[in-house]
Order: C-alpha cells, then sequence, then structure tokens
C-alpha cells in the first residue's frame, strides 16, 4: 500500500498543471451541481407552501348575514375536494389587517370593522381538486347575490410548478453533462500518466507485478482528484454559498416558507 501511494503521489506531481485543472473543473462540477440541486429544494418546498395556503378566499358584501355566508359554506363544502373551509369575520378580518400593517398606524386608524368584508378562505386537497371547487363556486355566484369577489392562487402555484419542473429537468441534463464531461477529464488525466509511465509500467510487468497493483495508483489518482475538488468546493463555496443565499432569501416575504 506504501509503495502504491508512493507511486500515486509521483503521478500527480508530474502532471502539476493537468492535475490542478482536473480539481479544478471538479469542483466546479460539485459548486454548479449543489446550486441547482438547492434551487430544486427550494421550488419543491414553495410548491407544497403554496399547495398548503388558502387557495380560493370567497369575499362577500359587507351587509351579508352569516346565514347566508354559512349557506353558502355548506353548498361548497364536499370531503372529497376540499380540505379545510375558513369562516373569517369583519372583526377578525381588521385584525388580520392590523397585523399586516402593524408598522403603519395611519392606516390602521382610518379603518374600522365595518368596512372589512367578511370571508371564506378554502384550502383544497389538491390543485387539481382546485378546479372543480372553483367550478362549484362560480356556479352558486351566478345565483348569490350576496358574493362580492372570489380570488384564487391556482396560478401561483401553477407557475411555479413549471419552474420547478424546468429547475429539476435542466438540472438533470447539466448535471449529467458535467458529470460526464467529468469523468472524461479525469481519465484523460489518468491516461496520459498511463501514456508517459508506459516504459515503466512495461517493467512492471517484466519483473511479475500484477495487473491490480499497476492499476491500483491511477484508481487511488481519480479518487483523489474528485475528493480534493469537492472538499475545496464544499468549504470555500458551497457551504457559504447555501448559507448566504438562504439567509438573503429568508429577509423576502415570497420565502417566508424558508424560516
Amino acid at each position: 500500500m506504501k509503495r502504491i501511494l508512493e507511486t500515486t503521489k509521483k503521478n500527480i506531481k508530474r502532471n502539476k498543471v493537468i492535475s490542478l485543472s482536473t480539481i479544478f473543473v471538479v469542483g466546479i462540477v460539485f459548486v454548479l451541481s449543489s446550486f441547482f440541486v438547492s434551487m430544486s429544494i427550494i421550488a419543491k418546498k414553495a410548491v407544497n407552501y403554496y399547495e398548503q395556503k388558502a387557495q380560493v378566499i370567497v369575499f362577500f358584501k359587507k351587509d351579508a348575514p352569516e346565514e347566508e355566508i354559512f349557506e353558502f359554506r355548506d353548498a361548497v363544502y364536499d370531503e372529497d375536494l376540499v380540505e379545510n373551509i375558513e369562516y373569517i369575520s369583519q372583526e377578525e378580518a381588521l385584525e388580520i389587517y392590523r397585523e399586516d400593517f402593524a408598522d403603519n398606524p395611519d392606516l390602521i386608524a382610518t379603518v374600522t370593522a365595518d368596512a372589512l368584508p367578511p370571508s371564506l378562505e378554502i384550502r383544497a386537497n389538491t390543485i387539481e381538486d382546485l378546479l372543480t371547487v372553483i367550478e362549484n363556486i362560480n356556479t352558486i355566484r351566478d345565483t348569490n347575490a350576496y358574493i362580492d369577489d372570489v380570488m384564487y392562487f391556482k396560478d401561483v402555484v401553477e407557475n411555479i410548478r413549471t419552474l420547478s419542473k424546468i429547475i429539476n429537468i435542466g438540472s438533470i441534463a447539466l448535471i449529467s453533462t458535467l458529470g460526464v464531461i467529468t469523468f472524461f477529464l479525469i481519465r484523460l488525466t489518468i491516461g496520459l500518466n498511463i501514456k508517459n509511465h508506459g516504459d515503466e509500467i512495461e517493467i512492471m510487468n517484466l519483473v511479475g507485478s500484477t495487473d491490480s497493483f499497476i492499476k491500483f495508483p491511477y484508481l487511488i489518482e481519480g479518487a483523489f482528484y474528485g475528493l480534493i475538488g469537492g472538499i475545496i468546493s464544499a468549504t470555500l463555496i458551497i457551504v457559504p454559498g447555501i448559507f448566504l443565499l438562504i439567509t438573503f432569501l429568508q429577509q423576502m416575504d415570497t420565502f417566508g416558507f424558508l424560516k
């Protein structure tokens, strides 16, 4: 083993430029792969987060009786489609408004509960179920004079889903391409070492060295390039980069699910 490691060390030292270039490229592959994997994970979390939010909000006119609102709630509720329906009264809407604009006292002072509409927040089981729920709501809406507006988040979730798919497909394609390039680069580097040491290999064969003894230093050399490239990229770029990225995104309301 000692002789194998010494041979590996000599091979790396004799081709310093190629060895450093290989380590550099391996490091770049790790960095790019980590970036796209991180983006895929963030996109998936975003889809899950927005799917779990209240996906349909039905706003009623301010003078709508609670009995009419509850009757509408019972009409649209389907346990196979709807996960939860929450009634938000005018007083509760005011509390939510005050929380959202807590940093602006002037806005809070001018708004009372009577100025805000009551609403129902409806969360469907899936995005597909959401389409059916919206159809049911629109059907009832045509005959219900107390419904003022309907707002839903289907487009937001669908856009995030599409972006997530693009990132996932792009990540797989790019990482696969970079992986193939790295493999052939390492293979080329080792091939050059084998070619440069052709005479030594021939002599080793003549004196009775086994094939495994001859091949093992070159296998260790390839593993060395991958290990060092991974360690350097992870220590200097990947870990600090992911930490800074998440810290930055956590400060944005859009990415509140990362907190």
